[in-house]
């Protein structure tokens, strides 16, 4: 359990869609295709363009954020890394359900590779959207640890669900036995700050 401190308040930050692109050679990177060799193809830039502007129309970004006294927090959350930090942000990104529902609705037609290519691409947008809160939360707080998520090092997965449920308090969010979150493209991430 948490030893005291001072627990802050969840806030809402609505990023702007633009601030979710991801660069078309990193989301095809992550799909295992060389960009290089693409540009040749046009038919599969076609496609991978078109896909490209889909999951864009189906995401709904939002970061649910929460920045406390380290003390206030179960030790168990926090990452042997953070020694030393005084205060931590915690929060939680998604993309939300709109885009599990497409990819979904692709694979359900059979379209394999096109619900491949669209879940790269949402993955490779959420951690566009989280590296760019980070870079905000580093503004604003200084010096900070690396941004750390649970699952990652001495840190369970499972600890989503206290993140979720009972530090952030989301109920839009499903969180399953083994840790992993509902809608997909959702993670929770930290940051520990020294001053």
């Amino acid at each position: 359990m948490a030893k005291g401190g001072k627990k802050g308040v969840t806030q809402v930050y609505m990023p702007e869609k633009v601030s979710c692109m991801p660069d078309k050679r990193i989301f095809l990177a992550r799909a295992g295709a060389r960009y290089n060799f693409l540009v040749k193809e046009a038919d599969f830039l076609e496609r991978a363009n078109k896909l490209f502007l889909e999951g864009f129309s189906h995401i709904d970004p939002v970061i649910y954020h929460i920045t406390s006294d380290a003390n206030a927090l179960p030790p168990q959350l926090l990452p042997s890394i953070f020694q030393g930090v005084k205060r931590v942000t915690v929060f939680l990104s998604t993309l939300g359900e709109e885009i599990d529902n497409l990819i979904s609705s692709y694979l359900n037609q059979g379209k394999t590779f096109d619900a491949f290519l669209l879940d790269a691409w949402a993955s490779e947008s959420l951690e566009v959207m989280n590296e760019s809160f980070d870079k905000e939360l580093r503004q604003q707080f200084g010096e900070g640890t690396m941004r750390f998520s649970p699952g990652y090092g001495d840190v369970d997965i499972r600890m989503n669900h206290y993140i979720v449920k009972e530090l952030i308090k989301m109920e839009k969010v499903k969180v399953l036995s083994s840790g992993e979150m509902v809608p997909r493209k959702t993670t929770t991430c930290m940051i520990g700050w020294y001053r």
